[in-house]
């Protein structure tokens, strides 16, 4: 099991924030899947080198990568969208944000349960994971990114203007640490 993390930025930059925004969400299906693997290896191998690198990589995504997107939506991109939106012409995006803002509480909620158990894997320990609980998390997520990607990006796109993206790209920069484009 490989569970070494990829944490450089797509071939987009800053300036791209659609671009990056949706390698984030490649990046939440990878580990993911890589949280079942784990359970599937910890079965066959328990807790040896892979496992603890795997668990310690998950945790570093989710703890460090998936909550930086999140903001980037709730702080960045969500309010934006319903400043511009016109509620009367499309109510069912409203309906999908408050429901994607929701599910971000609920996955941190999972996601704190399911750390404390990949910490016990990375710090050695024996430990189980909760397969319904990694599945029901798993799940969520595939449904909160399919619903980012069918009804908030074309809303997005049709609502955000190029000054919009540019604000977005410097806040998800900052919010990084990093100056939004070098090349600029």
């Amino acid at each position: 099991m490989k569970g070494t993390i990829e944490f450089r930025s797509p071939e987009a930059g800053f300036d791209q924030p659609i671009e990056m925004w949706l390698a984030c969400h490649e990046r939440v299906e990878r580990f993911v899947g890589l949280l079942g693997g784990l359970a599937a290896h910890m079965k066959k191998a328990g807790v040896d080198d892979d496992a603890r690198t795997t668990a310690t990589s998950i945790r570093r995504y989710f703890n460090e990568a998936a909550p930086r997107h999140h903001e980037d939506e709730e702080v960045d991109m969500f309010p934006r969208l319903r400043e511009r939106l016109d509620r009367a012409v499309d109510p069912r995006v409203v309906e999908v944000l408050d429901g994607l803002e929701a599910e971000h509480l609920e996955m941190a909620a999972l996601w704190r349960i399911l750390d404390a158990t990949l910490a016990e894997i990375a710090n050695d320990r024996p430990a189980a994971l909760d397969l319904p609980l990694i599945e029901r998390f798993a799940n969520m997520y595939r449904l909160h990114i399919d619903a980012e990607e069918q009804v908030i990006l074309p809303a997005l796109k049709h609502v955000l203007d190029r000054a919009d993206w540019d604000a977005v790209g410097r806040a998800m920069a900052a919010r990084r640490g990093q100056r939004e484009n070098p090349a600029r």
